[in-house]
């Protein structure tokens, strides 16, 4: 073989250099890293992303709905929560299983999955961030149980706040707007709930933060986005969308507790007073709550506002409130499991970090803490409750209590571990 020419070796040369900058590109911009923050899935102070594709809901669900499953369906590890002996000897692994995480990017290879593999969290929330079209979408949902398994983890959670219109993770997926739902009647409120949770079972996803509850007052932030005005209407379709979900086999975490239509902006943006009294709010914002907390009725999950709330100590996030999980606990006979409100979110109005957050959501009675991210939140927010558990500013009793209602949360939506995939 003849030896390379000076020039034939430069080119050489050159075209390796290119290809490792492009890798490099790739790497960086495009593969789906996770460092960043993530919004709460659907809000909208989000960072738009590519929405799926076009045409009818049918053509845009096909390649998922109508293809058989990829292997048999399998449940994923179940086990028991540990003991508080167990816990207070090695809480590591426990503490993880009570977080709800998020990472941003679209790509089964994305580093977020690394960690899943190495830290058991108790489910992950996927946002607009994490979606481009439903076999993506379920190819990223199915690598998340997938990477639990192959790590001896139990089943994580798969999450996703699918709410309607603009508010939902998944845009161009059902349901309709709440605020065009809420026109109709119960039953058919209800068969469309039923509708989306099939479509969110499919994809591999089992617990929807929503339905949204909050009565639509002028200028607060359900307006353009609530059921309706009035109590008994947003009562009657937040029970019609709960039934249709529990039929469909997704959990739908009802939202946000004791309700802040009233407040005077979006709390996931900033400090969101609410002026009303505990009578007006019983009688007006948590009637939707009552309606489905306990009974036949009753949904498996509810999760907290980060409004403020004169009615309590008015600076306090509700999530990170004691008297407003009470509220829930005790008044309303709540015994589901609790969600937090986004705990970073919860740092604007505290001015404290997501740490201080995390701590203070579960010694005030919440069960699954939401932070979507990115990392450097998620590693405070952990480190933080394991340093509380060891040194016992939160007790091994709630620590306990919170795993056996996430594991509850786990039973109820197994049948949703295993997506269908395109052959």
């Amino acid at each position: 073989m003849s030896r390379l020419q000076p020039r034939t070796r430069l080119g050489v040369v050159l075209a390796a250099i290119l290809l490792v900058l492009a890798g490099a590109v790739y790497l960086l911009f495009l593969r789906g890293a996770d460092e960043g923050p993530v919004s709460e899935a659907g809000s909208r102070f989000g960072s738009e992303e590519a929405r799926g594709g076009g045409g009818t809901l049918l053509d845009t669900l096909a390649p998922v709905l109508g293809a058989g499953q990829s292997g048999s369906r399998r449940g994923g590890s179940d086990p028991a929560p540990p003991s508080e002996d167990e816990l207070g000897r090695s809480p590591g692994d426990a503490v993880a299983g009570l977080f709800l995480v998020g990472f941003a990017g679209k790509a089964t290879s994305s580093s977020f999955f690394g960690r899943l593999g190495a830290r058991p969290y108790g489910g992950v929330v996927l946002t607009r961030t994490n979606y481009t079209e439903p076999s993506q979408l379920s190819a990223l949902a199915a690598k998340i149980q997938r990477t639990a398994r192959e790590a001896g983890h139990p089943a994580p959670l798969v999450a996703a706040r699918q709410e309607g219109g603009e508010f939902s993770a998944f845009p161009n997926l059902a349901p309709d707007p709440q605020v065009d739902v809420g026109r109709r009647k119960p039953p058919v409120i209800e068969k469309s709930a039923n509708a989306a949770g099939q479509q969110l079972k499919a994809l591999g996803i089992g617990l929807n933060l929503a339905p949204f509850a909050d009565i639509a007052v002028v200028g607060g932030p359900g307006q353009g986005r609530s059921f309706a005005d009035t109590p008994a209407r947003v009562t009657s379709a937040v029970k019609a969308a709960v039934a249709g979900y529990r039929d469909a086999g997704v959990v739908a975490a009802v939202g946000p507790f004791p309700g802040d239509g009233g407040a005077s902006q979006d709390p996931s943006i900033g400090p969101a007073p609410v002026g009303l009294g505990i009578d007006d709010l019983r009688d007006g914002d948590m009637a939707p709550f009552a309606a489905v907390a306990k009974g036949a009725g009753a949904t498996a999950a509810i999760q907290m506002s980060n409004a403020i709330y004169l009615a309590f100590d008015a600076v306090t996030p509700a999530t990170l409130l004691s008297d407003a999980v009470k509220e829930l606990r005790e008044r309303l006979g709540f015994t589901g499991a609790i969600v937090s409100a986004d705990l970073v979110a919860s740092t604007a109005t505290t001015g404290r970090g997501v740490g201080e957050a995390a701590v203070d959501a579960l010694n005030a009675g919440v069960d699954l803490l939401l932070v979507p991210g990115g990392r450097a939140q998620q590693d405070e927010a952990y480190r933080a409750v394991v340093a509380a558990v060891r040194n016992g500013d939160i007790p091994t009793s709630r620590i306990v209590s919170a795993l056996k209602r996430i594991a509850e949360l786990r039973r109820a939506t197994r049948d949703t571990r295993e997506p269908l995939r395109p052959q």
